[in-house]
């Protein structure tokens, strides 16, 4: 049993938890110079790693199905506003 992070109820013997995240933020990561080994036996090759931009996660909670369909949803609508459709 479990208390639901955002509704603050208490779950039912055997209900699942679901992890949902609540935040996230925009992360930048630099590239690497031979960060990545690849290859097998003696010969192996030290590739670049390119680095990039993008988002990683803030906060995440632990909530009942019900609030987890309720964030799916209303993340599904973000998406949609971000993109214009």
């Amino acid at each position: 049993m479990y208390r639901c992070q955002l509704c603050n109820r208490v779950s039912r013997p055997g209900e699942r938890a679901t992890k949902v995240v609540t935040e996230r933020r925009p992360a930048e990561y630099p590239s690497r110079g031979k960060a990545q080994k690849a290859g097998s036996g003696r010969r192996s090759k030290a590739q670049d790693d390119p680095g990039g931009a993008g988002y990683e996660i803030a906060k995440e909670a632990m909530v009942c199905p019900t609030c987890a369909q309720e964030q799916l949803a209303k993340d599904a609508a973000q998406e949609a506003d971000s993109i214009g459709i």
